[in-house]
Parts: structure tokens; sequence; C-alpha cells
């Protein structure tokens, strides 16, 4: 085998090592992204139902603030008809 075809192998050789090199990274960073698409789909979920928490707790408050404001009007509607006046 002349040097030309000693180069040319050990250039054939080379690109198949990085090749090789390659392939094992891609497929590293394959299995990296469906495990950050799980970790990205278990997050969404979790959000959904904090988002869900949020919604009926945000109207627990506004119907116990409706209450509230229902309890001082009644409050004022009594001092009212005692003769007392609003308070201020």
């Amino acid at each position: 085998m002349d040097v030309a075809q000693e180069d040319m192998a050990r250039w054939l050789e080379e690109g198949r090592d990085i090749i090789a090199r390659l392939k094992q990274t891609i497929e590293h960073g394959v299995q990296e992204n469906e495990g950050l698409l799980g970790r990205v789909a278990e997050l969404q979920e979790v959000l959904a139902r904090v988002n869900q928490d949020n919604n009926r707790l945000r109207a627990e408050r506004d119907e116990l603030l409706a209450a509230f404001h229902r309890m001082a009007h009644l409050v004022e509607q009594v001092r009212h008809a005692r003769g007392g006046g609003a308070v201020g």
C-alpha cells in the first residue's frame, strides 16, 4: 500500500470514528430531550392543578367578600334603624 492509500485509509478510519462519536452524542441528546419533554409534561399537569386550585380559591374569596359586604350593609341598616348613623 502506498502512502496516499495509507493516508486515505487513515482518514476514512478517522471519519468513521468522528461519525460514531457524533452518533453517540446525538443519541445522548435525544435521550436527554425525551427526559426533558417528560418533565415538561409533568410540570404542565402540576400547573394545571395549581391553576384549578387558584380559580377555586378566587371563587371562594369572592363569595366571602360578597358575604362580608352584605353583612356590612345589614349592620349599617340596623344602625340606621336604631338611629345610630354611619360610623366613619
